[in-house]
């Protein structure tokens, strides 16, 4: 297998939770392959980065004992520093703002095992920034991954007295046969959230306003979770021969994907009258507190690759907006990967069908009551190219489209035509 056809499977069979600086947010990687990956330059949409290695010239292999990675990540169209908010401050001066998430690593590995330390610093808004420190390992000959991060938002200002902590513990075990490998995703996430806006006490009419500094008057939420995935690969003669009359290689690499998140108990302190009810959040995220409503979003999204699981539907007029307690999603995907690689290009082509399922307690729309789940069926077209002229440098295109994703404005219900969702990437790598 050459090096090209490596390093794809490396890349993209990533189907990443994670949110961690030059390795992920958005960008289907995590730091797990932080320590697998080649000495590299890499710049994609919304990210860019580098990584280099020390190596111990001892060793006939050549091993890379030492990594050292830093980039930054994000969603910002390539702005990395800007000037364009004062913050609504009563003040000329417009404060400069550091927009994507920076990301430091150092690992060291070996043969057999493998470890690495990472931070990221991520700011959000004035009020509230994220810190997530992450642990990753390898172990029995690399065949067994482990990525620990944890995700820490802190709130001030307007945010004062808020701590938001998420996780997505990521394993993985490479089978290395017909099961390639076994991956297992575990989420939790925990928010406290003060009130610093007026809020409405019971049994009166007037609205009052609540010191920030009052640390007896705040919401926590909680949610937890998992992704089980199982990938297969087969490879496969095509009737087409090369140069050498050999037929062409390629692979089928179907898997299959079942996830399930849940809302945990709310429980609200009002200076000491404590209330609890079944919560409506099954996606606690460090990264999804909005300090001008100070709740935790679920996300609309997911990550920009196949095998996608819808977020709760965004339900349009006429129907209005959902209420549904003690909320739960479950998703099923079965993406079909197919692949095929030489020395100077390679191509992955991925149609995915995904089933999310909504479902909890005193589900009502406009105050009428539903009776079952909301659903979601669907599918998803993925493809990626990759071009290597020489070994050293690598263009990658990366092109998603279909019906299942909910991005943009894409909801048939109030749609008077076809609507079709295009989303498309691109980056440069150069290998050292």
């Amino acid at each position: 297998m050459n090096r090209l056809n490596k390093n794809i499977i490396a890349i993209f069979i990533v189907l990443s939770y994670s949110l961690y600086g030059f390795y992920g947010d958005g960008g289907g990687r995590s730091f797990i392959d932080f320590l697998m990956d080649k000495q590299q330059f890499r710049a994609q949409t919304d990210k860019i980065g580098v990584l280099v290695g020390l190596t111990n010239i001892r060793h006939e292999n050549m091993s890379e004992l030492v990594k050292i990675g830093f980039g930054f990540t994000g969603r910002t169209s390539g702005i990395i520093l800007d000037n364009w908010t004062n913050d609504y401050k009563h003040s000329a001066n417009l404060t400069t703002y550091l927009r994507l998430g920076a990301f430091i690593g150092l690992g060291y590995k070996s043969t057999s095992i493998g470890i690495a330390l990472g931070y990221q610093y991520r700011w959000l808004y004035k009020d509230y920034q994220v810190h997530t420190p992450m642990l990753a390992f390898t172990a029995l000959d690399n065949t067994l991954r482990f990525n620990l991060p944890l995700a820490i938002g802190i709130g001030k200002g307007d945010s004062k007295n808020t701590y938001i902590l998420s996780t997505a513990i990521e394993g993985r075990y490479y089978v290395r046969t017909i099961l390639d490998q076994i991956r297992l995703y575990i989420f939790y996430g925990y928010a406290k959230m003060g009130y610093t806006q007026p809020i409405i006490v019971e049994n009166q009419q007037t609205n009052v306003i609540i010191d920030k500094d009052d640390k007896s008057i705040y919401k926590v939420q909680q949610s937890v979770g998992f992704d089980l995935r199982f990938y297969f690969r087969f490879l496969k003669d095509s009737i087409k021969t090369n140069y050498s009359g050999e037929h062409i290689k390629f692979s089928v690499e179907p898997y299959f994907r079942f996830l399930f998140s849940k809302a945990l108990k709310t429980l609200e302190n009002r200076r000491g009258d404590i209330h609890k009810y079944y919560g409506n959040n099954y996606d606690i995220t460090a990264y999804g507190y909005n300090p001008e409503d100070r709740v935790v979003a679920i996300d609309s999204y997911e990550n920009f690759q196949g095998g996608y699981i819808s977020s709760l539907p965004n339900i349009p007029s006429p129907q209005g907006q959902t209420t549904i307690n003690d909320m739960y999603r479950v998703g099923l995907a079965v993406p079909l990967g197919l692949r095929v690689s030489s020395e100077n290009y390679g191509l992955y082509l991925e149609p995915s069908l995904s089933l999310t399922l909504v479902n909890g307690k005193n589900i009502s729309v406009w105050g009428n009551e539903k009776k079952g789940p909301f659903f979601t069926f669907g599918y998803v077209i993925y493809s990626e190219i990759y071009f290597t002229p020489i070994p050293e440098l690598e263009l990658y295109l990366e092109f998603q489209t279909g019906g299942a994703t909910r991005w943009g404005n894409l909801y048939p219900a109030d749609s008077s035509g076809t609507a079709l969702i295009v989303n498309a990437s691109c980056g440069i790598t150069w290998y050292f």
